[in-house]
């Protein structure tokens, strides 16, 4: 038999047009029956999958598989004291290749048996490419599953921690360790022209095969390659790219998807050198599944940080036009809002309490809005009816924050930030820990910007004199705790900052 080159190669089986062909299964039937065995493409070009002896006339051997495939059926021959038959292989419905078997006949007589041998040669063939294809397929059907379960799962994951309040650069560092894990990757990196942070950032999961300054050339150099209709960059050859090869010759493959930026370049979201081997076309889509959700999730927070700052912005304007009703207490709220945010990063309470204690800052004295000015510029003792009404700010800022559900915490906080630890307080004079823990902030950092100002009746008091009055007072007018916190803090370096803050604008 002529030789014939090997179809595809891919051990312990060898594959022909996604027919998977058991290696050694020629010499196997070849030393037990006798039988030389071949295989043929479906329009009758041989496909070699081992070792195989000459035949003796390849044309006849051509022509009784031509015939097999036009038949669709089991064809025979007997010719120059050889035995010949072939055999279409069905799978899947169709015939997915031909069989073609040889044998040496002894003399006449023997035929029959020899046709015997030869069907069941056929059946033999038959029933180990069936089970192999029934391995291959379920093999198969096994990766896509884990495939699916993979990105599945990966999503899942991305859908509990992408919380809008979440800094970008901590939920690319969990995606890239994720995506990392899943696709077996040296490392994982997102590269971002536009970040949270002023300039660009970069998340690195893993260690790159090359300098990270090194990644902006290397996503440029990328990005430059997609067209319209190519939504992923999937290069397994790095270096035969002499942009790629040159900035590192440790970087073999990498597969890379854009992340768009609402200004200027887009940023991308990579992963490079697969210890597997080549990124193929499910890394492909785990990454750009990845990519989607991370780039949803960056537009969304941008979105969310204006609706935020536009809601500060509206908040300042709201509490400055109460500041500038009395231009001693002139950016007090903006003070004590920054005291208060100051005392719950020190108590190490979550992100989302830090800014409650913010706004709760910012609009502590949201009330005031409603209490005459001639009061609130008094510079004497207040007569008891003015201080009658002094006293109701509490309530009315409670009333007006009153039925926004996600500024319920503040609220309380807003009604109850004059009751102190020992009961004296007002409105409703509770003790101890009654006092919501905002609250109990809040009076502190009241207190604090109090004494550190300037007021008709007294100058500002130096730190160590107001270091002193708090201590003293601690669990009487003060909470023990967030005394605790701002005793605890650089207080010079906090009046610093009040300084170094642009000059609020009080309009008198």
């Amino acid at each position: 038999m002529e030789r014939m080159e090997a179809c595809l190669r891919a051990p312990p089986s060898m594959a022909r047009a996604g027919v998977e062909i058991p290696a050694g299964l020629v010499e196997e039937i070849l030393a037990r029956t006798g039988v030389a065995v071949s295989f043929f493409n479906t329009d009758g070009t041989p496909c070699a999958v081992g070792p195989q002896e000459e035949s003796a006339d390849g044309d006849a051997l051509r022509s009784l598989v031509l015939e097999a495939l036009e038949r669709s059926e089991d064809r025979s021959s007997a010719a120059d004291g050889r035995l010949r038959a072939a055999w279409p292989i069905r799978l899947r419905s169709r015939t997915a290749l031909v069989a073609a078997g040889e044998l040496v006949l002894a003399d006449v007589e023997g035929r029959d048996l020899g046709e015997r041998l030869l069907a069941a040669v056929a059946d033999a063939v038959r029933a180990a490419l069936s089970a192999a294809n029934a391995r291959a397929e379920s093999e198969a059907a096994s990766e896509s599953l884990l495939q699916s379960f993979e990105e599945i799962s990966l999503l899942h994951h991305l859908g509990e921690v992408l919380r809008v309040n979440r800094p970008v650069a901590e939920l690319l560092k969990y995606v890239c360790g994720e995506l990392r894990d899943t696709l077996d990757a040296e490392a994982v990196a997102a590269y971002l022209t536009d970040g949270d942070e002023e300039g660009p950032e970069t998340i690195v999961a893993g260690r790159l095969p090359f300098s990270a300054a090194d990644l902006p050339r290397v996503v440029a150099h990328l990005l430059e390659g997609l067209g319209a209709d190519q939504p992923i960059v999937v290069n397994n050859h790095c270096q035969e790219d002499p942009v790629l090869a040159g900035i590192s010759i440790a970087l073999e493959r990498v597969v890379l998807v854009p992340l768009p930026m609402h200004e200027g370049p887009p940023g991308a979201l990579l992963a490079v050198n697969r210890a597997a081997g080549e990124f193929g076309s499910p890394d492909a889509k785990l990454t750009r599944s990845a990519a989607a959700s991370s780039a949803i999730f960056i537009e969304n927070r941008r979105l969310y940080r204006e609706a935020q700052e536009m809601m500060l912005d509206l908040v300042r304007a709201l509490v400055s036009s109460v500041d500038a009703k009395d231009p001693y207490t002139c950016g007090h709220s903006e003070r004590v809002a920054i005291t208060c945010r100051r005392i719950a990063m020190q108590l190490s309470l979550s992100a989302d309490e830090v800014q409650y204690a913010y706004l709760s800052g910012l609009l502590h004295d949201v009330g005031k809005i409603g209490t005459p000015e001639h009061i609130l510029r008094k510079e004497g003792r207040l007569e008891p009816e003015e201080r009658l009404i002094m006293l109701r700010h509490c309530d009315v800022g409670a009333r007006i924050l009153a039925g926004i559900r996600k500024l319920e915490p503040i609220r309380e906080a807003v009604l109850h930030h004059h009751e102190r630890p020992d009961g004296s307080g007002y409105p409703s004079g509770l003790k101890g820990d009654q006092i919501p823990l905002l609250a109990r902030i809040i009076s502190l950092a009241d207190a604090f910007d109090a004494m550190t100002s300037n007021r008709p009746y007294r100058p500002m008091l130096p730190l160590d004199h107001v270091r002193r009055e708090i201590e003293n007072h601690v669990g009487t007018q003060f909470d023990a705790q967030a005394a605790g916190a701002l005793l605890g803090m650089n207080l010079n370096g906090l009046m610093r900052e009040f300084m170094d803050r642009p000059t609020s604008v009080c309009v008198q």
